[in-house]
């Protein structure tokens, strides 16, 4: 038998096939098109976003490092250097407190000295911009802006000098508050919100701390594998050599990491499942219109793998024509276009900053989309070439089956409605795929709208923050000024737009030694590494000295809101009235958590106490009249105290403001938290300002401040999220398109057909109107069936601020309306777009 070479017979009927479907052809082109164009740019806008999130959270965070030794020995920093999974350790030294600017007092303005590596490899790549230089001479400082912003400087420029007082932190605790005048060197924005500058060497050596002083002192270390486990942190631990030291370590990290993975994974897959089902569906459409052709090829001789390969030469045919201009496309809308914008929103952008995408990403694109488009080719290929010719001259693509037959009884309206529904769900497959569209790209959209709304800054700031902004008074723990009065407190009730004022008072006890009330935990902190000193001595002081100024502990008192909040943390284990009655309070350890058994061993026991200011008039403690007693109802967290201030190693206990008033006769006001009837209202916080304007000794925590420091990225956030929240919507209306289009055209002669016989134009688009709204409907019941578990789990995946699961609602159902008039109006414009022929012409034109 001899072997015929046909391939130039087989190519030229493909090419002749190709050409004469090419109505067809543009439109399963379009699809690849607008496939590998989403791809690309989802996969550029989506890279740029995450690095956008995680660079915001870095400035949050204000420095760039995995773990932290504390008190370094220099030994130890040149063993950890010298390590080869670290990638670099800074030293980072606290070495002074700013006291006061002028006549501002400060709010314990934090000042460090940084080695070199801190400041270039951890410190710069956590800020947003940094002005001037590192301080090098003693006079030289460097601050934040926010401690610029608590001086009263608000426009600061190198060079300027500035009076202020600071306490050295030196290691002896012989420090002495000092008066200078500084230079500043430079200033900076972080988005920490603290209060902080740096200093140079100089100043730190006139200081007196070091690097090894408890707590003081820390060296940041950044590995060359962020995602560490336990036992890598444990070798780490072991080559220092430890000496009551620690090395603090978030170990969920991994575990985070891989559940973020895992959430960007299934996102990934469904955006491009939903590329793989719009061009499945268009090439289904049209190979299932094609069967009666490919069984008259068979009949005159072509094989079932010749067929195949005509079909696969076609797909490639199509992805030669889509996937470059796709890629054209997204090259530049996400390098030209989205850079142009996001300068536009933050003029502040480094180039880095503005897109991560390089051409790996749409090497990605590229290769993704052909993929998709030679994969989704497999099921059409093989029902082209497995299609016999007897078969094939019969094959009917519309499978209505057993249907009853349309009642004209229900009115001409109940007729367009039928065939509608029927129309919709008579080819299964074909509604399974649409369908399947839809939901995933629905699914898609609800996820990462979740995902958008859960790093909105606002929604952060409000899961981290408890209050709209804090006055504190700085004169607490030295003069106890009364600046937080009754009038004042009622001229901000009065602001417009206040919703509440929290207050919160204190005031130094006396608690005498008791060891079955807090023997235990006395025990665990001298056993810890935050360690006073010697036990035995300090206990024998201190029953000789109730006062004695380690163990002095704080009364704070809080009002009926904030026993709210703190009984909700508790897990509202606390009795309102028995608490407002002073029978019982809440113990918090102020320096360390003991531990559950120390921790337990308090509660449930009744602590004697006297204010500070009798123990103090008397010339021997004795336990006299003024000896006040609560029952410790309930151990809580550094975090659920809401004084600010501290004393000693004793914990505070935090009663009802009501019972503090009765014990103290007099309240001294430390703080007051302030809620807005609207989160970030501008008018509001200006009003509620003014209240304290000019006072220098009331500090302010603000939560539209720190809003403000992050607006310009957040800027940047919002846009590339909501770009990718768009283009996950349009892909969903482009898949509708296309399928749609590719279904009014394959029915082209069924239409005509209906026409012929008595329908008119207009019921025709009325019926595929109906079909369109059919499938909206549908695909949305099912998209928040199964999106929002999906998107539920993704949120608990990465959320990593413990933030409360919020439906999008809003720009759920803003898209879901578009995606409804759209898929309405969308059948009847392509009706009227490609059925333009006479009836006679386009039942010729029927295979």
């Amino acid at each position: 038998m001899i072997k015929v070479d046909n391939r130039k017979v087989v190519a030229g009927i493909a090419a002749d096939t190709y050409k004469a479907h090419w109505k067809r052809n543009i439109i399963t082109v379009s699809a690849i098109l607008m496939t590998t164009f989403l791809t690309a740019v989802v996969f550029a806008l989506g890279f740029s976003y995450w690095n956008t999130v995680t660079l915001r959270t870095l400035r949050m965070n204000g420095m760039d490092y995995d773990v932290e030794l504390s008190e370094p020995r220099p030994d130890q920093v040149d063993k950890i250097r010298a390590m080869e999974d670290v990638e670099a350790a800074g030293v980072s030294i606290k070495c002074a407190i700013l006291e006061r600017c002028g006549d501002i007092e400060l709010d314990k303005t934090q000042l460090y000295w940084l080695d070199g590596v801190c400041w270039e490899k951890q410190c710069i790549p956590a800020l947003e911009f940094y002005e001037g230089s590192y301080p090098e001479r003693k006079e030289e400082i460097m601050l934040s802006e926010s401690a610029l912003t608590a001086m009263g400087i608000e426009h600061p420029e190198t060079g300027m000098r500035l009076s202020m007082e600071y306490y050295p932190l030196s290691g002896d605790g012989n420090g002495k508050i000092t008066s200078g005048d500084f230079i500043l060197s430079g200033y900076f924005r972080d988005y920490t919100g603290r209060m902080k500058g740096y200093v140079s060497r100089p100043f730190l050596e006139e200081s007196g701390a070091k690097q090894t002083d408890f707590t003081q002192g820390t060296l940041k270390i950044s590995l060359k594998k962020p995602l560490y486990t336990r036992r890598e942190i444990e070798k780490l631990q072991q080559g220092a050599a430890l000496d009551r030291q620690v090395i603090k370590a978030d170990y969920d990290t991994p575990v985070n990491f891989r559940k973020t993975a895992a959430g960007l994974a299934v996102m990934l897959f469904m955006v491009l499942s939903a590329g793989y089902l719009s061009i499945y569906n268009t090439l289904y459409i049209s190979i299932s219109k094609d069967i009666r052709y490919y069984g008259q090829l068979k009949t005159i001789g072509m094989t079932s793998m010749q067929l195949t390969g005509l079909v696969y030469r076609q797909a490639l045919w199509n992805a030669l024509a889509g996937i470059p201009a796709g890629l054209l496309a997204g090259r530049l809308l996400a390098g030209t276009v989205v850079p142009a914008v996001l300068r536009i929103v933050n003029p502040t952008l480094a180039a880095e900053e503005i897109m991560s995408e390089g051409l790996w990403v749409y090497v990605v694109a590229g290769s993704l989309a052909l993929f998709t488009d030679i994969y989704a080719s497999r099921k059409p290929a093989k029902m082209a070439g497995d299609c016999a010719p007897a078969e094939a001259i019969r094959y009917v693509p519309v499978a209505i089956g057993n249907r009853r037959p349309y009642k004209t009884r229900h009115g001409k309206g109940g007729v367009v409605i039928s065939m509608a529904w029927r129309s919709l769900l008579r080819d299964k497959k074909q509604f399974a795929v649409i369908f399947l569209s839809f939901l995933i790209a629905g699914t898609v959209f609800l996820t990462v709208s979740t995902v958008i709304l859960q790093n909105d800054a606002r929604s952060v700031l409000n899961a981290t923050w408890d209050y709209d902004i804090r006055f504190k008074n700085e004169t607490t723990l030295d003069d106890m000024e009364p600046l937080l009065t009754e009038e004042k407190i009622k001229q901000v009730r009065a602001v417009p737009g206040v919703k509440s004022v929290r207050i919160v008072s204190s005031a130094d006890i006396v608690v005498p030694l008791q060891e079955e009330v807090f023997g235990d935990y006395y025990q665990a902190l001298y056993q810890s590494r935050f360690s006073p000193g010697n036990y035995e001595k300090d206990m024998a002081v201190y029953r000789e000295q109730p006062g004695y100024y380690l163990f002095m502990a704080r009364l704070i008192g809080i009002d009926g809101e904030g026993f709210e909040r703190l009984n909700a943390r508790m897990g509202n284990v606390l009795e309102e009235e028995s608490f407002k009655a002073g029978k019982c309070a809440v113990a918090v350890p102020v320096i360390i958590d003991a531990g559950t058994e120390a921790r337990n061993s308090m509660m449930g026991k009744t602590v004697r106490f006297l204010p500070a200011g009798d123990l103090a008039e008397s010339q021997e403690y004795g336990g006299g009249s003024a000896e006040a007693a609560v029952r410790i109802a309930a151990v809580g967290d550094s975090g659920d105290n809401p004084a600010y201030f501290g004393r000693g190693y004793t914990p505070d206990l935090i009663v009802s403001r009501e019972y503090a008033g009765q014990l103290l006769g007099t309240e001294f006001i430390e703080l007051i938290e302030v809620d807005y009837e609207k989160p970030f209202a501008e008018d509001t916080e200006r009003l509620v300002k003014e209240v304290f304007a000019g006072e220098g000794k009331i500090s302010r925590e603000s939560k539209l401040e720190r809003y403000v420091e992050m607006k310009k990225t957040e800027m940047q956030v919002r846009f590339l999220g909501n770009g990718i929240g768009f283009l996950i919507a349009l892909l969903a209306v482009f898949n509708y398109i296309h399928m749609m289009a590719a279904g009014v055209q394959n029915r082209s002669g069924e239409l005509a057909a209906l026409e012929s016989i008595g329908m008119t134009q207009a019921q025709l688009k009325q019926m595929l109107m109906l079909e369109g709204a059919g499938y909206a409907l549908l695909a949305e019941a099912a998209s928040l069936a199964v999106g929002l578990p999906v998107s539920y789990a993704v949120f608990q995946g990465m959320n990593r601020y413990h933030m409360t699961y919020s439906f999008p609602w809003t720009s759920h159902l803003a898209v879901f309306t578009v995606i409804l008039v759209l898929c309405i109006l969308v059948p009847s414009a392509i009706y009227s777009r490609t059925q333009r022929g006479s009836v006679i012409e386009r039942l010729k034109n029927w295979e």
